[in-house]
């Protein structure tokens, strides 16, 4: 089985693996796969940190193989340097045993299906971050990433089972209420072109930070909701929950008020 979640931004996003809200995992066994669609986030600071190096061992302890796509909020200088190995027909960054990071532009063979694996994503905030700090020029892919996802499409006929990315294509962007703020990424121009061009069954994606579907394009935004990807079912037990700006304003608004 297959199962795929958004952005955890490390730590605290680790918490929807737990039994509670993740109940399926704990009959899955190393041949299922969780899909983490980029910001994974455990790969952050330099040294890693005592709850990073904690979080991820306890991630490579689950009874599931967990493969993640990098983000915009990633700290690429540490996922270059992690050890490569062949796996599921194209390399991989090795990240703890069991825990696995998917590389952009290959094509890789997962439970039988083809998969194309893109990530990456321009950040909005970037011009408050610290270049090789809190931000890495990474987060735009290379030209030779660019190439090599083309080239692997070509390869392969310009037909795939599904499509995981980071962040959406340009139409899914325009389609949202997010796109005065994320349209015109470069990356999200080149999914859009790779859709238009491509024959595949489900797209999933994450970096927008809500759960959606869209079922012309066949498309699936996903926030905290893990969904098995053959029927597309959301698994997780907490699931839509409003963005945090909003639980904030939810929550103030309960606090006694001055004069109360």
């Amino acid at each position: 089985m297959i199962y795929l979640t958004g952005d955890t931004h490390g730590v605290y996003g680790m918490t929807r693996f737990s039994p509670g809200n993740f109940p399926a995992g704990e009959r899955l066994s190393r041949d299922d796969l969780v899909v983490v669609l980029g910001d994974f986030g455990l790969f952050w600071s330099d040294p890693p940190t005592e709850p990073e190096r904690e979080e991820l061992e306890r991630l490579s302890s689950r009874p599931w193989t967990t493969l993640f796509l990098d983000g915009n909020h990633e700290n690429f200088t540490l996922l270059d340097a992690l050890p490569q190995e062949e796996r599921f027909g194209a390399p991989v960054g090795v990240a703890a045993p069991g825990v696995f990071h998917l590389k952009r532009g290959y094509v890789y063979t997962l439970e039988g299906k083809t998969c194309f694996v893109f990530g990456g994503a321009r950040s909005l905030d970037r011009h408050g971050r610290t270049a090789g700090k809190s931000w890495w020029r990474r987060e735009i892919p290379s030209e030779e990433e660019y190439r090599r996802g083309l080239d692997s499409l070509e390869s392969a006929g310009w037909a795939v089972d599904w499509i995981l990315t980071h962040t959406a294509p340009e139409g899914i962007l325009k389609a949202t209420n997010l796109a005065k703020y994320l349209a015109g990424d470069p990356v999200s121009l080149y999914l859009e072109e790779i859709r238009k061009e491509t024959d595949y069954k489900r797209w999933f994606c994450g970096h927008l930070h809500r759960n959606a579907y869209f079922p012309g394009e066949r498309v699936h935004v996903l926030r905290e909701n893990i969904l098995e990807g053959g029927t597309g079912n959301v698994v997780s037990v907490e699931r839509n929950r409003p963005p945090l700006k909003e639980r904030l304003r939810t929550f103030r608004s309960r606090l006694p008020q001055q004069g109360d």
